[in-house]
């Protein structure tokens, strides 16, 4: 049995999935995501020098909220706000640096008073989101989402080896024990029948945990000390307080985060072959944004539409709302319970790279494949592609080039996505403005 949803413009088929499936599925999405959501609290902890008990807390607050956003995003409030598609959300990367140098200038209320307002001018925004939709064609959203795999490959990697900074970071044991990973989901997928091709990715962690365990790769001290329950409360730190500059800053990184977003529904298309229309995309942003002002409430950070996620999706081959929903409900329940978020933190990061870098393959692959229906008979968008591709992977790779210049500048051009996009917009509107993209 199926059931007849409306996505987009397209009519898809979801298939409908037993309480197992979804319960499996759901816990699936949440180790996904959570590895990510829970390093921006983290990183930010560091600069601005926060003490573990507050750290702890920045990370339960996040994945309280990153529930509540993915909650709106899968189920709506109202028939504006979220665009009912299973799109799952998390701790956005692109504001880390203006937060962290808000934080470090004006305390942690400033901070989250730029959440709040920034988010406000978001919403604000999404009234006019789709006039700005009409810059972003698939020859500026395919070389987006070939950029976002091929940055994220390293940080897999990385994991893979043991993590940055990591004392054992090389060792034989990380390499093999995260290759492993990789290989079983591989093995998972191209052998396995349906209930396991759709869990591979939760039986490679759970193979590479125990594995780890015997290798003394695996710390349960983090659980044992945690608490059982935790409330999370409004305005944990103090009432927030506002800046104009902190607002703009915010606001500005902000937007980067979520023209990236954009990419994430063409991914999604291209893996449940529907068509999302305009409308849905604009709703999804602006329940984002209405999110991102919950967050700033509840002492949290702007969310993140994660690719990974849909990485999930297409490995497994079910996107029903339904599990993405559960993988919701779930992360409220982590959220207060803070044994149940240590014990997700204690996956080892070879386990975790090995299993990332079979999603992040997938995210490339999309964008090679949204990039495949562009007309190429011309020069024209050979040279957005080609140009806008090797300026952000240069960026992304070569940071300290701009070092030297202004904060805000450096950390904008320092994000090879942020490059990316804007190169292949300008390019686009200055070499096929008046032209009709024409579709294989």
């Amino acid at each position: 049995m199926a059931e007849s949803i409306t996505s987009g413009n397209t009519t898809t088929m979801e298939k409908k999935v037993t309480i197992s499936q979804n319960l499996i599925m759901g816990l699936q999405h949440v180790l996904t995501m959570c590895p990510g959501s829970i390093a921006v609290p983290l990183i930010m902890s560091g600069p601005l020098g926060l003490d573990a008990k507050t750290t702890a807390y920045l990370v339960a607050a996040n994945l309280f909220t990153s529930a509540i956003a993915i909650l709106i995003q899968v189920y709506g409030l109202g028939k504006h706000i979220g665009s009912k598609l299973p799109i799952v959300l998390g701790s956005a990367f692109a504001p880390l640096g203006a937060m962290i140098v808000i934080g470090q200038q004006y305390g942690l209320s400033t901070v989250f008073g730029s959440i709040i307002a920034s988010g406000i001018l978001m919403f604000g925004v999404c009234f006019f989101m789709k006039s700005i939709l009409k810059f972003f064609p698939p020859v500026v959203i395919g070389s987006f989402v070939t950029l976002i795999g091929i940055t994220l490959a390293p940080t897999a990697f990385a994991d893979l080896a043991g993590g940055e900074g990591a004392s054992n970071f090389g060792a034989v044991e990380n390499l093999i024990l995260g290759l492993v990973v990789l290989v079983s989901i591989v093995l998972f997928n191209r052998f396995g029948n349906g209930l396991v091709q759709s869990i591979s990715l939760l039986l490679g962690l759970g193979i590479g945990t125990l594995i780890a365990i015997p290798l003394g790769l695996v710390d349960f001290a983090p659980v044992a000390q945690a608490s059982w329950f935790e409330l999370i409360t409004p305005f944990h730190f103090g009432i927030p307080k506002f800046r104009l500059d902190a607002t703009l800053i915010m606001t500005l990184f902000c937007v980067i985060n979520m023209i990236q977003c954009i990419g994430v529904y063409a991914f999604l298309d291209d893996v449940r072959g529907t068509n999302t229309s305009d409308k849905a995309k604009v709703d999804g942003m602006r329940g984002q944004a209405f999110a991102q002002m919950v967050s700033g409430i509840f002492n949290s950070v702007p969310s993140s539409m994660f690719n990974e996620n849909v990485g999930v999706i297409k490995l497994s081959g079910i996107g029903a709302r339904s599990t993405v929903g559960c993988a919701g409900i779930m992360l409220l329940i982590i959220s207060l319970i803070p044994k149940c978020s240590a014990l997700i933190t204690c996956i080892p990061k070879p386990v975790i790279g090995g299993a990332t870098l079979a999603l992040f393959g997938t995210i490339s692959a999309a964008g090679i494949s949204i990039l495949s229906s562009v007309d190429y008979s011309n020069n024209n968008n050979s040279l957005i592609v080609g140009t806008g591709l090797a300026l952000g992977v240069g960026a992304s790779f070569t940071a300290t080039a701009f070092d030297k210049l202004p904060v805000v500048l450096s950390m904008l051009l320092s994000n090879g996505l942020f490059v990316v996009g804007v190169v292949t917009i300008i390019l686009n509107i200055v070499l096929n403005l008046g032209k009709k993209e024409k579709k294989e």
